[in-house]
């Protein structure tokens, strides 16, 4: 809905119904009522998200537009940024990530999870210890040699 363009109340009809458009019939006015109030509410909500989101987007191109670093690309401060990957703050960034991720799962969640990444980690432990030991039998039983006489 555009701001500035709210809705009115309807008018009830002739026969004291809703008026067209409105609450099914059987329903009271006091429940239309509530209904267009919980409708207002939740626009008046949304506009408000919406200045905030155009706000922040505002700030944001503000700090764009500044000036850049001196070296361009480079973040300010970390000389020599391009020689060494880890100072760039990639990882920082990363690691804060998939902290704040972590936070979001719930401690009963994270549990669950690190059991199943516990068995599945014996598991490909089970399967390399079989691997190996398939290996070493083919290494520890010589094959029988037969000397061909070549005539």
């Amino acid at each position: 809905m555009e701001r500035g363009m709210e809705r009115e109340p309807r008018e009830p009809n002739s026969e004291g119904g809703p008026a067209e458009g409105g609450p099914a019939e059987g329903t009271s006015g006091d429940a239309a009522g509530a209904a267009y109030e919980a409708l207002r509410r939740i626009e008046e909500r949304i506009d408000r998200a919406s200045d905030a989101a155009e706000r922040l987007i505002a700030e944001a191109a503000a700090r764009a537009a500044s000036k850049p670093p001196p070296a361009g690309w480079a973040v300010p401060g970390a000389e020599g940024a391009h020689d060494d990957p880890r100072s760039s703050g990639d990882l920082e960034v990363l690691a804060q990530v998939l902290r704040s991720l972590r936070d979001l799962i719930p401690p009963e969640l994270q549990q669950k999870l690190a059991e199943a990444l516990r068995e599945l980690l014996l598991a490909v432990r089970a399967l390399i210890d079989w691997y190996l030991e398939r290996v070493e039998q083919r290494r520890g039983a010589p094959a029988e040699v037969q000397d061909i006489p070549i005539l």
